[in-house]
């Protein structure tokens, strides 16, 4: 027999896994992706670092959360809300009924867009808002939209005379197709390293030349979305696979997630996706975003300096304590 999702939100959230994504084949022209978005190195970009987050204590902690505040005990609701029609639609037999939900092959951005919007993302947003009405006033809004690459960000609403208007954005979620962007390509974006996303003018080129090494010029997409709407939680994603990550306070380093495929266990991307928006949030238990070296060692160096310039006569001792 077959339960209602709301029955056992937890145990969905456990079991469920996203669909295989029918698409075209991968391209011959591994560059395309790259060229079409025409990004450069700029000067402005103060991205410096990219820490990778443990994996196995990110999903003890993902764990721990989820039996904390995701109920196993009956809602008392049905699957599908009256008012908006928002329902649970990834499938998860045979422990719960969910409809089936056909999508046709994608074949462009758009199609990738459909299958994250109407699987992953219709589900969480059933789920979120039940767990926290208060929410409902969030949902992801398009922003940028190229070739291969739409990006939307999860925004707050408020109407006022009828009108809409978006004031407070929280997550950037970058959707690239699989054939444009493979495994690999996101295994070295998500990877620990230092990276050079300004203008490196390196002697002997071009000024106007990309000189990007790897991922930077993803890194450098990213970078610039998040920032332009002061938004520093973001998600990467081909649907087949999946990055979560945020930047620090300061904009110099990016801590992001292992890659996981969209068919993962313990966690899965239900999980992951509850977890990485609440943490966005604010909501308790999420994720806290540490403090990065490189801008813990730039304030040190700044408080220094800004007690030399108050009183030069100020004592070893104190510039010492003030450093810390």
């Amino acid at each position: 027999m077959a339960f209602r999702v709301s029955d056992n939100l937890r145990c969905y959230l456990h079991e469920a896994r996203l669909p295989a994504m029918a698409h075209r084949s991968a391209l011959s022209e591994p560059g395309q992706l790259r060229t079409s978005l025409n990004v450069r190195p700029e000067r402005y970009r103060k991205l410096k670092l990219v820490h990778t987050i443990d994996a196995t204590l990110f999903s003890s902690l993902i764990s721990d959360w989820m039996e904390e505040f995701v109920p196993c005990e009956s809602l008392g609701v049905n699957d599908e809300d009256e008012s908006t029609a928002e329902r649970f639609t990834v499938p998860c037999e045979p422990y719960f009924s969910v409809s089936p939900l056909p999508l046709a092959r994608a074949e462009d951005i758009e199609r990738v867009f459909l299958w994250v919007d109407m699987l992953p993302m219709e589900s969480i947003r059933r789920v979120l808002h039940l767990l926290y009405p208060e929410s409902n006033s969030w949902k992801f809004i398009p922003c940028e939209e190229e070739p291969w690459l739409k990006t939307l960000a999860w925004s707050q609403s408020t109407t006022d005379c009828g009108k809409t208007d978006f004031v407070q954005h929280l997550m950037g979620l970058f959707l690239i197709p699989p054939w444009m962007l493979s495994s690999k390509d996101l295994e070295d974006f998500a990877r620990g390293q230092s990276v050079c996303v300004t203008n490196t003018q390196v002697s002997g080129l071009d000024p106007d030349m990309n000189v990007f090494r790897g991922q930077e010029w993803l890194w450098s997409k990213v970078w610039d979305s998040c920032v332009s709407r002061n938004c520093p939680w973001f998600i990467v994603s081909t649907y087949t696979n999946w990055v979560f990550g945020v930047f620090s306070a300061g904009w110099t380093a990016s801590f992001v997630s292992p890659v996981y495929a969209s068919d993962c266990h313990v966690p899965t991307i239900l999980e992951l996706l509850l977890f990485w928006l609440i943490s966005a949030m604010g909501y308790p238990g999420g994720w806290v975003v540490p403090e990065s070296r490189v801008e813990s060692v730039l304030r040190r160096q700044l408080l220094m300096a800004t007690v030399r310039d108050v009183s030069p006569e100020v004592p070893a001792e104190a510039l010492a304590v003030s450093a810390f």
